[in-house]
């Protein structure tokens, strides 16, 4: 029999508290197909599948005899698999290692350990792999792109292919994928996904489904995450797979379930939201740019921004949350550009989530081959570990590494930074909430648009007392990152403005009256204002609800006289959160409400 590994190494993942491992269904699905095939069943044993990042010497000392070793390679894993199978290479000449996964290509083939590199779908070319073992015949070092013309390919879950490594760790809790459907019939291209599975989207069959999701009750699952690239854009299939898990996690272990909306996203996402509960991640509001020459560049048109303050609404409407997706540093964008985009968010009433994101250049992706590079003027930096999954006890002294844009021919490197000072503003001030009353106010009462407002908060921060030091702390720390790909403080690449939210928590009360001040600069702001957004922000020190007056109503936008309720959203079962995890869940806002004068 020959000793088969396979290898799709994750970090861990925290959920409500809890560490959860990624089960790995890539491998295991590769695996599930293998077993149609009587001459390979026969002949190859699955030995183990190796699903967390682990000590190397410890890991390969409890390997046998391998024949093959295949690696499913992510932006999160590369260069750990790559350190692995070199090593299993020098201790086993004769095993065949095999690469595979999104981050692969043909650079591949400088790593001399590397037998066989597969592009594209994995299941016929790893057949194709263990018959040539079979034959005593080396592999082809690159197999080329197929794709299954149907997706029969066995359950991994319902195959029993994860009991063992389930049953010899009994106190993890697991992170699960599913897969309803394969493909994406888009062709963005800062994306890899239609690149590496083509454009038609297949479906897998809906009773297999039924059972995978069935699957879950009385296992120990923490985090379902559907990895179709489009859930919803089959509507009524996907509601009825969505009726299923909700089913299926009530009353289970199940705390989140977490779906890729369809990138045209209309109303069926908050059908979704509506069916799966609380336990709903929310509606990703995929936007990447707001610069029509930005979005020609990437071959991405958003939705006509009608739609989208539509579905803004359509998210009150549901009380289920939105966050908006930003990349900065994408083709044709220029300060000004983001500038008026971030604001123009805020115009159409995002004001629950915004993600900041620099654009990162997959290996597989069309933004990162050379005619892109040269037409666009890109320059980029390797930033090691860009995002911060470190947790647990992972072993991490292997580094991953993400390429990012770090300069466009029309976003010069200082004006990227200056783009992300402005991005770290809207963020850390208005969404997280700090500044968001008073902006609103200033919008609705007085017409200031946000851009106006924003714009003239930032000239302010710059030179005041309060801020100025911080400000020039995380401007110097975004230099050095585009720079150099280093960070401080071992913060993220991504998250490098998250250090505010401690500190302007800390100075909430300073952080109110500075912008009040600046607002009054403006256009007059009433003293019942700045109470209402000291009111918005927690503070443990209060017993809610609290109550607040003034000649404004800022919710439905007219000049009414308006008594305010406002409640915290942290019950005591979230008090154990810590204020970290609070503060990500958008908890230190306050519901805003309107009731009945107290006083009266």
């Amino acid at each position: 029999m020959h000793n088969v590994y396979l290898f799709q190494p994750q970090y861990t993942t925290v959920v409500n508290n809890k560490v959860n491992n990624w089960i790995p269904y890539s491998v295991g699905t590769l695996w599930s197909y293998t077993q149609q095939f009587p001459d390979i069943k026969n002949a190859f044993v699955l030995k183990d599948l190796i699903f967390k990042r682990e000590n190397p010497t410890q890991l390969l000392a409890r390997l046998d005899n391998p024949s093959l070793c295949g690696f499913s390679c992510y932006l999160w894993n590369k260069n750990y698999c790559l350190s692995i199978a070199k090593q299993i290479k020098q201790q086993w000449p004769k095993c065949v290692i095999v690469f595979g996964g999104p981050e692969v290509s043909g650079k591949m083939a400088q790593h001399d350990f590397i037998d066989a590199i597969i592009l594209g779908e994995g299941e016929e070319n790893l057949v194709d792999v263990m018959r040539n073992i079979l034959d005593n015949k080396q592999p082809d070092l690159f197999l080329p792109k197929k794709r299954l013309q149907e997706l029969d390919v066995p359950s991994p879950y319902l195959t029993g292919v994860f009991d063992d490594i389930m049953a010899n760790n009994p106190e993890v809790m697991w992170a699960m994928t599913l897969e309803t459907n394969r493909g994406c019939p888009y062709s963005c291209t800062f994306c890899d996904w239609g690149s590496l599975t083509y454009s038609k989207v297949k479906r897998f069959d809906l009773e297999k489904i039924a059972s995978e999701i069935e699957w879950i009750r009385n296992r120990p699952i923490s985090y379902v995450y559907l990895a179709d690239a489009n859930f919803g854009m089959f509507k009524e299939r996907d509601l009825e797979i969505a009726r299923m898990l909700r089913s299926a996690t009530d009353g289970s272990t199940v705390d989140l379930v977490s779906v890729q909306n369809a990138k045209q996203s209309t109303e069926i996402a908050f059908e979704i939201g509506h069916v799966l509960g609380s336990k709903y991640a929310g509606v990703a509001i995929a936007m990447q740019s707001m610069h029509d020459d930005t979005l020609d560049a990437i071959k991405r048109k958003n939705l006509p921004t009608n739609n989208l303050k539509h579905l803004l609404e359509l998210s009150v409407q549901y009380q289920i949350p939105t966050y908006t997706e930003m990349i900065l540093g994408m083709p044709n964008e220029t300060k000004a550009s983001w500038q008026t985009g971030m604001s123009q968010l805020l115009e159409l009433g995002q004001h629950n989530s915004i993600e900041m994101w620099f654009t990162q250049l997959l290996e597989n992706s069309e933004l990162a081959q050379p005619a892109s590079r040269a037409r666009y003027g890109l320059t980029s930096v390797i930033s090691k570990n860009y995002i911060s999954l470190k947790k647990h006890d992972d072993w991490q002294d292997i580094d991953e590494e993400t390429e990012l844009i770090s300069s466009t021919n029309t976003m010069p490197l200082m004006d990227m930074v200056d783009s992300y000072m402005f991005g770290w503003m809207i963020i850390q001030l208005h969404i997280a909430g700090y500044s968001q009353i008073i902006a609103k106010y200033a919008r609705f009462a007085n017409n200031i648009d946000y851009e106006k407002f924003y714009v003239t908060l930032l000239e302010h921060i710059k030179t005041d007392p309060l801020f100025q030091e911080h400000y020039n702390y995380v401007r110097e720390s975004a230099v050095k990152f585009l720079q150099t790909g280093e960070v401080n403080d071992d913060a993220s690449g991504h998250m490098l403005h998250s250090v505010s939210a401690p500190w302007l928590y800390d100075c909430r009360d300073a952080v109110f009256q500075f912008v009040f001040d600046v607002a009054n600069t403006i256009a007059p702001v009433p003293d019942w204002v700045l109470r209402l957004q000291h009111a918005f922000i927690h503070d443990s020190a209060c017993d809610y609800p609290l109550h607040v007056t003034g000649d404004y109503n800022i919710l439905s936008q007219d000049a009414t006289v308006t008594h305010y309720v406002i409640d915290t959203k942290i019950t005591k079962d979230l008090a154990s959160f810590g204020a970290a995890s609070i503060r990500r869940k958008g908890l230190l806002k306050n519901i805003i409400s309107i009731g009945v004068d107290t006083a009266a």
